[in-house]
């Protein structure tokens, strides 16, 4: 009876640690496919911006469906050093031309001369299709791709009301998204009260270059 248990007991562990294995393995794979897919991996500053907009006959309303933002490259992780311009949606939080950003963009294959019909999102989940042959690089996605960046210093003495313990280093910050649950649970992540519904945790930044081995 005791082997019988201990058998039993030896199965439901294994099963547990290769659902755990699985289930890990699968989260990697979503960033890595998207880090793979990238043309750019980039620390950047927005520098300027330009409003992509609709007008939507039925509602008599002209909205703003994303911005083509001007970026300055201060690190390249991958896709060189040179400066560009991406389609972000409304879904992602910019905090100003000052922050600093960490990108992940994938190539417009519809880019060039010819003009090119697809899908853009807009504001309140509504979407459009336009012309789509003017953005050279794209950073929309269910997944997040665009992150602020911030620093803590300790001198700075800003402590997490959480841990009670003093932060420091630099972090990214994640949005309300359901798809950032597929990120490693080896990159560090807390609770982010900042006064901003929109964004609710921040994640270790240095975490998040070691596990996807961008340098």
């Amino acid at each position: 009876m005791k082997i019988s248990r201990f058998i039993a007991i030896l199965s439901l562990m294994s099963a547990v640690c290769f659902s755990y294995t699985q289930s890990v393995f699968a989260q990697n794979k979503t960033y890595n496919r998207m880090i793979n897919g990238a043309a750019k991996v980039v620390r950047a500053k927005f520098t300027g911006s330009e409003e992509v907009r609709y007008n939507y006959d039925e509602d008599n309303q002209n909205i703003v469906c994303g911005y083509i933002m001007d970026v300055e490259v201060i690190k390249s992780y991958k896709g060189g050093t040179d400066n560009f311009k991406v389609f972000v949606s409304n879904e992602d939080i910019l905090l100003g031309e000052d922050l600093e950003y960490f990108i992940i963009a994938r190539r417009n294959q519809k880019f060039g001369e010819t003009r090119a019909i697809d899908f853009l999102n807009c504001l309140e989940g509504r979407s459009t299709r336009t012309d789509v042959s003017k953005l050279p690089y794209l950073a929309t996605n269910i997944t997040q791709q665009i992150f602020p960046l911030v620093s803590y210093k300790r001198e700075d003495n800003i402590v997490d009301p959480d841990t009670r313990v003093v932060k420091k280093g630099e972090w990214m910050m994640l949005v309300n998204r359901i798809a950032n649950n597929a990120l490693p649970y080896t990159i560090a992540r807390r609770r982010l009260n900042n006064g901003n519904d929109d964004i609710i945790e921040e994640m270790r930044l240095n975490d998040f270059i070691r596990d996807f081995e961008l340098e």
